[in-house]
């Protein structure tokens, strides 16, 4: 299957809404481990309350924010290594950490960095399992064409100069 412009059209409005919806301002700050560094700190990646402090629901979020974005990639990229579409999602989530660092109501998390990539390769087996089953609907219910089996053609030609094919099957 071809890339879809469709898909690149639709992706890159549903980035710029990510980007609204990650890097705008909230009415209240949430909850969490902001080092000053952000993602960026290694300790914070070690530290146990990284993966455990923080709500679950804020963590599915995460994951279903970034499934469209995942299915979106890998149908305008179709072609492409499988990896492509997940890298560059989870390059895209680590833009937005980095940029939510300095922002006062953000807070830069290694849990939103996995869970944003955990969601765009939810997206990417998605988009890469529908390509597949388009593909074998499209083999299996596209008309084969009939080829006259060997040596009847000949037969039908001569039947239809001498009448004998269609005596013989009208019982005559």
């Amino acid at each position: 299957m071809r890339p879809s412009r469709a898909a690149a059209v639709l992706l890159f409005a549903y980035a710029g809404l990510v980007l609204w919806a990650t890097l705008g301002s909230v009415p209240r700050a949430g909850l969490g481990n902001q080092s000053p560094n952000g993602v960026l700190d290694w300790r914070l990646w070690l530290e146990p309350s990284t993966w455990t402090t923080g709500l679950e629901t804020e963590l599915m979020l995460n994951v279903l924010m970034f499934v469209p974005l995942g299915a979106l990639l890998a149908f305008a990229l179709r072609g492409v290594s499988f990896a492509v579409p997940v890298v560059m999602a989870a390059g895209f989530s680590l833009a937005i950490e980095l940029a939510q660092i300095p922002l006062a109501d953000r807070i830069s998390d290694p849990r939103d960095l996995l869970a944003n990539t955990v969601g765009a390769l939810i997206g990417v087996v998605g988009a890469r399992t529908i390509d597949a089953a388009v593909r074998l609907a499209t083999r299996v219910l596209r008309p084969q064409p009939v080829e006259p089996a060997a040596g009847r053609t000949g037969e039908l030609r001569d039947a239809g100069r001498t009448g004998e094919l269609t005596a013989s099957r009208s019982g005559r």
